[in-house]
């Protein structure tokens, strides 16, 4: 039998943004590749029935308060892929998972370690595919803020001070984040280890400045930042950086803009565009869902 991919969103909390770039978009890519192997990619709801399919359930799926979407799944002959993103992975949840898809290099290798009987894939998370990719200006030291602005430290002094633009990104653009992001060409994300709840963090904001060309600022406890631009990347900051002193710090990337510092760190910036574009993960997901991988006989 030859199954067809699900994936499953939570329809109640269909707008949070993973259900829009890990569920609908996601799925979109998923397709794209698919239909070379014409074989068919469906999206749709956890409250919607399933049969005979490889489920892809989204991590707004996977923490619904019933919890059991996993075994009523494989209940209806389905083999059911789980995608935590940055969430908690319950025990009573991941007992349900044929195989787990990772978002990050971190939460891949954990969930090797945690669950050695079952294959895990790592899909690296991609940038938000409607996102434009207007260059950012280069011409005079610009740093933004794009996010929550609680997932990131000491904003509201910086913002008052001028030394930095908060944008809230939301999912739907209402604000016209879109269209300010090639105004910055330094991305603020300076969030120590301490303010994380659990499980994994994607390093999307590191995904969205290098898709526009611009560069970022991010602490040394970033563990994922760390492990795609390197322990030497010039903008890692220690934990105990204050606000005072972050100001300072930004005030001296002004005046040196454009120096040597500047030039590696959009060298490092230009592998993170390429490893989150939707080309690559079109290639990772021709390669390991339907080319002959670690899945292949899970899939079959």
């Amino acid at each position: 039998m030859t199954r067809d991919f699900a994936f499953i969103i939570d329809r109640k909390t269909q707008r949070n943004g993973s259900a829009h770039l890990r569920g609908r978009q996601l799925s979109q890519l998923f397709a794209e590749v698919a239909a070379d192997y014409d074989r068919t990619v469906r999206f749709g709801f956890a409250d919607e029935p399933v049969r005979d399919a490889i489920a892809i359930v989204n991590k707004t799926a996977l923490m619904q308060s019933d919890r059991d979407l996993g075994q009523r799944l494989k209940q209806a002959g389905c083999v059911v892929l789980m995608d935590f993103i940055d969430g908690p992975l319950v025990p009573a949840i991941t007992a349900q998972a044929d195989a787990f898809i990772a978002c990050s290099a971190l939460q891949s290798r954990h969930l090797r370690a945690a669950f050695p009987g079952q294959p895990v894939v790592h899909i690296p998370h991609h940038v938000d595919l409607d996102i434009p990719a207007t260059p950012s200006q280069w011409d005079r030291f610009a740093c933004g803020y794009f996010g929550n602005v609680d997932n990131a430290a000491h904003l509201a002094a910086l913002q008052e001070a001028g030394a930095l633009t908060v944008w809230e990104a939301k999912t739907t653009n209402k604000n016209g984040w879109y269209q300010a992001l090639p105004d910055f060409n330094l991305h603020y994300a300076f969030r120590p280890r301490r303010m994380w709840g659990a499980g994994f963090k994607p390093f999307t904001k590191g995904f969205v400045a290098a898709h526009v060309g611009a560069v970022i600022l991010v602490a040394e406890s970033d563990e994922e930042a760390t492990e795609l631009l390197g322990a030497d990347y010039p903008l890692r900051l220690p934990d105990a950086t204050d606000a005072k002193a972050m100001q300072a710090r930004l005030g001296d990337l002004a005046a040196r803009f454009g120096d040597a510092d500047w030039q590696l760190a959009r060298q490092r910036m230009q592998r993170l565009k390429v490893i989150s574009s939707a080309d690559y993960i079109r290639h990772l997901i021709r390669a390991q869902f339907f080319e002959d991988s670690a899945l292949s006989d899970l899939l079959r």
